[in-house]
């Protein structure tokens, strides 16, 4: 991210104030770090004083590459020692220093020095070589004294700090670390960053409304139409909502609440109207929205521009696609929302689509107002009432939860080494990837290229590889099918950071170049692991790990603290659960920069024979084992005693903790891994593989789904499941028959699609609802943005918008095949047959129950 920030004062002196995001000034040619003052709820735009310059790295010697000293942007080239992982050895490296980011990289042809040399530590951005060169972790309070910027560690309470001690010092030194002291650093370090106070941020929620186009989104790149509402929510209690009188709209009654301040400009006043939003957001230091990258900002950026706003006066800044502030942080919640991390691990995947009103009825309980009017029918207060709702959930989705969102994202930051806007947009393989460059700078580590990675692993991997994958995956035990009551699945917590941790598992130590450490096999490859050092990988997982599972969660638990310091743990415990269950997976994918084959493969071995060595140890406990599957395993009806020993033996044998997951009153398992129904003693129904909940699936099959759901949360014995599969037979039966007689409404048929580009667009495969868009081409414009909700017809092109369509076009058959498939789940795990059940040929006597 690159600003031409407005003329800044060196700042002599500043209170302790916590780091929130970095940039590059194109002006001054250096990086900008941005603190947060939790006293005076500003920010502080600091401007590096040291001279600090972009550099890369080179394997040819500074002779050699004497052919790049006559270009004017290269400052030096010198050698300087860097230490290889790989080999484990010093190297003799050449540094390049140049005086802007784009000489390294970043423009096309040999104007980049990448383009033209095989460089290293090249596709770094700026700003962030410059946090981690100066080892500035974003998240961590510093302070400013006689001009100079230093760090300001906040106290942290005695009983925090012996805690640390009994929960985890004493048990480092009984595992079999290569270094226990190295790891206890790490341990300590971590505890101290993450345990510092997080502040409330001040901050401002903005969302628009634009003039509107029937049944589309308007470009923001051309921002055509005007801004019709401006409505702002921020903290400490300020709301506002600014609306433009358009010609022929009635004012109607106002409905909102008394604190809530409306400004009304006329038609001709839509300048003033932005510029007036303008100030506001200037004296935030953060601004949130809702897909404001791609939308609200650039628009009203735009906008701006086109109404003749001078650029001084717009706080905000265009990059290539989107629009960011020059001064302030800005997150689009959209982007945190729709990380399937956050989404999983952070909020247990509550929400299935990333739309504002799904995700607001799912973790705020609160919807969109829906006058079921067009938006250009809509009254003055309407609109106002309407435009301030989007921005209160926008807010609201931060502060929901004692601010849960926020604190997130402070300590993700802390934990990935980086700009909290930066963790807002981008996913946790990038988080990672900037923890892990931080390390390798601190130890002064070369960072290897990905084909260097690559190279090493060629040709020696293992046979075990499945089809699409480029090694093993976890286990899948075969399951016993049938109806299983009193069902304990026990789960092994944090499983594969776990084994990286315990086998020290690192790309540098996993067929490491000492010959002593062949003999340090890995179960089920023909890999070994380094015996003589931590690995980077491994010390920083495992130290995560351990701090999770041994003092986070019972920190957040403990009744002495205060209701701040709890929530803070139990805040630090959920991001932590974030990162470790997403960094196995980013070990193990090609995307990622320091991936490397081995370590993946060995991590999924030691997995398998974990499980296998535990089920094993479950037999001869006495325990029945009805399904296993990577890192949980199904018991059934287990003694407290039986439970006791295999978590003891998982423990002393592999160095990893197996807990109860949950109990089901009942589950049902069919003949197919990963396909199971679970129903929890409090009538919570798990299904295995869901897609019932789709968010285009048409609402129809939906309502039947949890009806079925419903069902089968009241069974309490076999009697009932008997009971519950003559209902659903019937209940799948009557709807059945529904759809073969067309007599399902149209609405409850259609399928809802967004378009992510334009039409014309889609050349090579034209997907269905493109083919249903192009036939609304001819009553109205189609663009990017636009729902398109259509139904799969008899006749080409097999779909149809439904504002087009008619009932007797409908193609039930298609439609048959949806509600079979997406039903499937549910019907498979209880051996039930669909041309059975709508009573085709094939019958086989509904009352042979396979588990009988």
């Amino acid at each position: 991210m690159q600003v031409n920030l407005p003329e800044t004062k060196k700042i002599e002196s500043m209170p302790a104030s916590m780091l929130v995001s970095a940039t590059y000034d194109n002006i001054s040619k250096s990086a900008v770090l941005k603190f947060y003052d939790p006293e005076s709820k500003k920010l502080f735009l600091w401007k590096d004083e040291t001279g600090h310059k972009p550099y890369c790295y080179s394997r040819l010697s500074p002779d050699e590459l004497d052919f790049l000293q006559e270009r004017d942007d290269i400052l030096e080239i010198k050698t300087v020692r860097k230490y290889d992982l790989m080999k484990d050895k010093e190297i003799d490296m050449s540094k390049i220093t140049v005086a802007d980011p784009l000489a390294i990289g970043g423009t096309a042809g040999d104007k980049s020095i990448r383009n033209v040399i095989e460089t290293w530590e090249s596709d770094i951005k700026y700003y962030e070589n410059y946090l981690y060169d100066r080892q500035l972790i974003v998240g961590k309070y510093y302070e400013v004294v006689n001009g100079e910027l230093k760090s300001h560690d906040l106290e942290i309470s005695d009983e925090v700090r012996l805690a640390l001690k009994s929960l985890l010092w004493d048990k480092v030194d009984s595992e079999s670390m290569v270094d226990a002291e190295e790891f206890k650093k790490y341990i300590s370090e971590w505890a101290d960053l993450l345990n510092q106070p997080i502040p409330k941020i001040k901050r401002l929620s903005i969302d628009i409304e634009v003039e509107a186009e029937i049944g589309r989104i308007p470009d923001p790149k051309i921002a055509e139409k005007k801004v019709t509402a401006i409505g702002l929510k921020g903290s400490d209690g300020f709301d506002q909502i600014f609306v433009l009188k358009t010609e022929g709209t009635e004012e109607g009654t106002n409905e909102l609440e008394q604190n809530i301040k409306i400004t009304f400009y006329e038609s001709d006043k839509e300048k003033e109207m932005i510029q007036d939003a303008f100030e506001i957001m200037k004296t935030f230091p953060f601004v949130l929205t809702y897909n404001g990258d791609e939308f609200d900002l650039p628009y009203l950026y735009n906008r701006a521009e086109r109404l003749g706003v001078k650029n001084s006066d717009n706080p905000l800044y265009m990059m290539r696609d989107s629009a960011t502030l020059k001064e302030g942080v800005h997150l689009d919640l959209y982007k945190v929302l729709s990380n399937r991390s956050f989404q999983i691990y952070a909020f247990s995947q509550k929400y299935t689509d990333f739309s504002l009103n799904s995700v607001s009825k799912a973790l705020l309980g609160k919807e969109k107002i829906d006058y079921g009017l067009e938006f250009d029918e809509l009254s003055l207060y309407q609109t106002a009432n309407y435009c301030y709702n989007d921005a209160l959930l926008t807010y609201e989705l931060t502060s929901f939860n004692k601010d849960l969102m926020m604190d997130l994202l402070v300590i993700i930051a802390r934990i990935g080494r980086m700009p909290i806007d930066d963790i807002a947009r981008m996913g946790v393989s990038q988080w990672i990837r900037s923890l892990l460059y931080y390390e390798h700078r601190r130890e002064n580590c070369l960072i290897p290229k990905r084909e260097e990675l690559q190279r090493r692993s060629e040709g020696v991997m293992s046979d075990a590889v499945i089809k699409d994958k480029k090694y093993r995956g976890g286990l899948v035990v075969e399951p016993k099918e049938g109806i299983h009551f009193d069902v304990v699945v026990m789960d092994f917590a944090s499983l594969y950071p776990s084994i990286i941790k315990v086998r020290n598992l690192s790309y540098e130590t996993v067929r490491c170049p000492h010959e002593e450490c062949k003999k340090n096999t890995i179960p089920g490859t023909n890999h070994w692991a380094c015996t003589k050092k931590n690995g980077q990988t491994s010390m920083i997982i495992g130290s995560l790990r351990d701090l999770r599972v041994n003092y986070y969660k019972s920190l957040s638990k403990k009744e002495t603290l205060t209701d701040d310091q709890r929530q803070q743990y139990t805040v630090v415990s959920q991001a932590l659960k974030v990162i470790l269950n997403a960094s196995y997976g980013v070990m193990g994918a090609e995307i990622f920069p320091l991936y490397f084959l081995p370590v993946a493969e060995a991590t999924t071995a030691i997995g398998r024979y974990t499980i296998l060595e535990t089920i094993k140890k479950c037999e001869e406990a006495g325990i029945e084992v009805l399904y296993g599957d990577t890192d949980s395993l199904f018991i059934k009806n287990p003694t407290k005693e039986q439970i006791k020993i295999v978590i003891e033996q998982a423990k002393k044998e592999h160095g990893v903790d197996l807990e109860i997951d949950k109990t089901y009153r009942y589950c049902v398992l069919s003949n197919r891994k990963k396909n199971y129904l679970g129903v929890t003693k409090d009538g919570k129904v798990d299904v295995k593989g869901l897609t019932g909940k789709k968010s285009h699936t048409p609402a129809f099959i939906k309502n039947l789904f949890y009806e079925l759901i419903d069902v089968l949360s009241r069974v309490q014995t076999v009697e009932d499941f008997v009971k519950a599969k003559q209902e659903i037979t019937e209940k799948i039966a009557t709807c059945g028959k529904k759809v073969e007689a067309k007599e399902i409404p149209l609405k409850d048929l259609t399928f809802n699609v967004m378009l992510s580009k334009a039409p014309s667009e889609y050349v090579k495969t034209i997907p269905q609802h493109i083919r249903a868009a192009k036939q609304l081409e001819s009553i109205r414009e189609i663009k990017k943005g636009d729902k398109i909700s259509f139904i799969k017809i008899l006749n080409k092109p097999g779909v149809k918008p439904v504002e087009l369509a008619k009932k007797e076009e409908i193609d039930s058959k298609k439609y048959m095949e949806f509600m079979e498939s997406t039903l499937e789940q549910i019907t498979s795990s209880m051996d039930l047959d669909f041309d059975t059940m709508l009573g085709k040929p094939k019958q086989t006597g509904l009352d042979e129950f396979f588990w009988s």
